[in-house]
């Protein structure tokens, strides 16, 4: 896949924390060369059980819990006249993770968002993962200039534990055996808990996103990964002699926009207004394109009709279809799943969720929640990449301390030996500003 334009990092850390990060990056290059520096200091034995989907019986309750999570993220993810990417997979699996560890009503809340209760959720989204892992490959894949010839579906899960938690083994145990997440234990306060987790985001992306979007913080506990990664060539790529110039008109006006042609036999459906292309990959994976009435943003879409938009598709015999579309190269900024959560009724997890089945030993909530994605599509095919993060905090209050000290006028520092009291050390401090 030619790749058209270089899309730049967002740096969205403090300085002090991206000095840390340097730091702790340049003392670890002679320890380790890829992304799991801290894995093995705590994992789990359980064997990975792969559940087919004809034993999975919610399954298609969990595609339609899924969808609806990616309507609801993608709806509050940017505002009109931006460009909005999401990933419902990637936010469905990371959520499947951490009801694993939910109990009482945080269960019930995160079931209902899931589609499915339980036993019957795991073993769900156990079979839908199950299912990707047949065309699971290298994300360094994206690396190379041309898309490999089979399609490549990259998943991965990861836990990743700040040292001050002791967290459930069963909970441990349930990662591995139905998601096959591996396990880093770190300082999440610190650069070198943030190095671990950007290197496992890079890593699994194959450098499409090169960081995680999680801050450091004292309070943070635990760290919920997953990506997915996916490069693939179209069935019939469209022939870039035919591609060209055509006005788009979006929010911003109509401007020149370089556009693929193509002339095939698709899938083509209509409903309420909305035309709808089904462009077919080399295997197993689709596009679909789906074009709304003038003037209807394509985010509203119902839930209703993109059903019958897609079932429709699904079973449409093919027509000659002569299709102009735009080439793309979307990296929007990361999105803050907060209101996607309390749209999919999952508020309380910012606010006292029970989440005992990760850890007895201090009551956590959800901190922080971020998706970031990516995706490129041009004449030879569809490079698409997202990481989705849920950050956990302790959620019990520290002491009150008993002495305030403010230290806001001119003083006296001394540095000593503390064995023989011998000052090294004195200084006057009455201007530290610097």
């Amino acid at each position: 896949m030619q790749r058209r334009h270089a899309v730049p990092r967002v740096t969205h850390r403090r300085t002090t924390v991206l000095t840390a990060v340097v730091a702790a990056a340049a003392l670890a290059v002679t320890a380790c060369s890829g992304p799991d520096l801290a894995e093995g200091l705590e994992r789990s034995d359980a064997a990975r059980h792969v559940v087919t989907l004809a034993d999975a019986s919610a399954s298609a309750d969990a595609v339609a819990a899924t969808e609806h999570l990616g309507l609801l993220a993608l709806r509050v993810s940017a505002e009109p006249e931006e460009n909005a990417l999401v990933s419902p997979a990637s936010l469905a699996l990371a959520l499947a993770l951490l009801a694993e560890g939910a109990r009482g009503e945080t269960a019930d809340s995160l079931d209902a968002a899931l589609g499915a209760s339980g036993e019957d959720r795991t073993s769900a989204y156990n079979a839908l993962q199950g299912a990707l892992a047949a065309h699971d490959g290298d994300p360094d894949v994206v690396r190379d200039d041309d898309l490999p010839d089979e399609p490549v579906l990259h998943l991965a899960n990861q836990a990743v534990l700040d040292d001050q938690l002791t967290v459930e083994q069963d909970y441990l145990d349930a990662l591995a055996s139905a998601f096959g997440a591996g396990v880093q234990r770190t300082d999440l306060s610190s650069g070198e808990g943030t190095r671990v987790l950007d290197s496992w985001v890079d890593h699994h992306t194959g450098g499409l996103i090169e960081e995680s979007a999680i801050q450091p913080d004292p309070w943070l506990r635990l760290v919920l990964q997953n990506a997915v990664l996916l490069a693939v060539r179209w069935e019939t790529p469209f022939q870039e002699h035919a591609t060209s110039d055509e006005d788009f008109t979006g929010p911003a006006g109509t401007r020149p926009t370089e556009m693929l042609h193509g002339a095939e036999s698709w899938a083509y459906a209509e409903s309420g207004g909305w035309a709808a292309v089904r462009l077919p990959y080399v295997d197993a994976f689709h596009a679909d394109v789906l074009l709304p009435p003038a003037g209807t943003d394509p985010a509203e879409v119902s839930p209703e009709i993109l059903t019958t938009l897609v079932d429709a598709l699904g079973t449409a015999e093919p027509r000659t279809v002569a299709l102009a579309m735009p080439t793309l190269e979307l990296k929007p900024p990361a999105l803050d799943l907060a209101p996607v959560l309390a749209e999919a009724g999952l508020g309380g997890l910012y606010d006292g969720p029970d989440l005992s089945g990760v850890t007895t030993t201090e009551p956590l909530q959800v901190s922080q929640a971020f998706q970031q994605a990516s995706l490129s599509l041009d004449e030879e095919g569809t490079v698409a990449a997202a990481v989705t993060e849920i950050g956990t905090e302790t959620s019990g209050m520290p002491a009150e301390p008993e002495i305030r000290m403010t230290v806001d006028r001119p003083y006296l520092l001394r540095i000593a030996h503390t064995g023989t009291s011998l000052p090294l050390f004195l200084a006057a401090v009455r201007s530290p500003q610097h």
